[in-house]
């Protein structure tokens, strides 16, 4: 039994006719981050407690209480706890397909394409002492309240704030316009695409930097750099990590210690266990009696009316 596993993210955000949807992520010292992933929605992010370490598209910023984070449409993005801690966030994606982004009016052209093809670039960390932030978690709050709340034409005052943040996001003095979007960073993001497409889909088997770096058409020690300049590990230790989270839903799963093992690249049962205890502080055995609210190997994301694991 494998756990599901792809680079774009499955959790299907929202619905075709209201394609948003509000999360809290969770990070501790038992779910200490969401692995690298992307997903075509955009994704504004509100710290609610404690601090991480988040990397987007190649660059890496540290994100505290108060602080909001942005994310554009088809990021590469992976958040981490820096070190042992508790973390809390909210989240809402959206399409912008939401608010008209199909059509072909001036707010396409002026902003909703260039935000998609990556020619306006937003700042990824508003931080809470910033000018913008008390207006930009005014517009959060009132987000919130309409998600939760849905009073009737909830719908059109969703639509309305959204539009005044990303007005607030495309106006501030961090957000930059070019007239062509980087060929080469957009080359370098499919490269990394392909990657951790791979990685993720056959982290059970054994993989080599030659193999990965001919999907990227680069020589092996300039594929070592940019994995560890996006990711900040090199290859095993990202590998052995991602295992080791995998494992941990299939010991949540139910399954055996050593089935859990196996079934993620582990051929010795030993070094599974120091790893584990390692990286998780505790032994296998002692994951699988935590209570399972515990037991989720990716920061878990809780929305108002389910809760599912991060699982990518």
């Amino acid at each position: 039994m494998k756990p599901e596993s792809d680079l774009k993210e499955k959790t299907s955000h929202g619905d075709v006719l209201f394609p948003l949807q509000q999360y809290s992520t969770i990070l501790s010292p038992v779910n200490p981050e969401v692995s690298m992933h992307w997903h075509p929605e955009m994704e504004v992010t509100r710290i609610t407690r404690g601090q991480a370490r988040y990397s987007i598209d190649l660059q890496e910023c540290l994100a505290e209480e108060g602080d909001f984070i942005c994310v554009q449409p088809g990021l590469l993005h992976m958040v981490r706890l820096p070190s042992p801690g508790a973390f809390a966030s909210d989240s809402f994606v959206f399409h912008l397909n939401l608010l008209g982004s199909s059509s072909g009016d001036i707010c396409t052209l002026r902003y909703f394409a260039p935000l998609m093809n990556g020619t306006l670039q937003l700042p990824h960390r508003i931080s809470a002492s910033d000018p913008w932030g008390p207006d930009i978690s005014a517009i959060f709050q009132s987000l919130s309240q309409a998600y939760k709340e849905r009073y009737p034409g909830y719908e059109l005052e969703i639509k309305s704030l959204l539009f005044r943040l990303l007005r607030l996001l495309t106006i501030h003095p961090k957000a930059v316009l070019t007239e062509e979007a980087d060929e080469a960073k957009c080359s370098q993001r499919q490269r990394l695409k392909k990657v951790f497409d791979f990685i993720h889909g056959h982290f059970s088997e054994e993989i080599r930097i030659e193999l990965l770096a001919r999907l990227c058409h680069i020589s092996p020690s300039r594929f070592m750099h940019l994995f560890k300049e996006a990711t900040g590990f090199t290859l095993n230790q990202y590998l052995n990590q991602y295992r080791l989270r995998q494992s941990a839903i299939l010991l949540g799963q139910g399954s055996d210690i050593a089935e859990a093992a196996y079934s993620c690249g582990f051929n010795h049962l030993p070094y599974f266990y120091k790893r584990f205890q390692e990286y998780y502080h505790m032994t296998p055995r002692q994951f699988q009696l935590l209570p399972e609210t515990q037991q989720l190997s990716e920061g878990c994301r809780k929305s108002p009316r389910q809760i599912r694991t991060h699982i990518l």
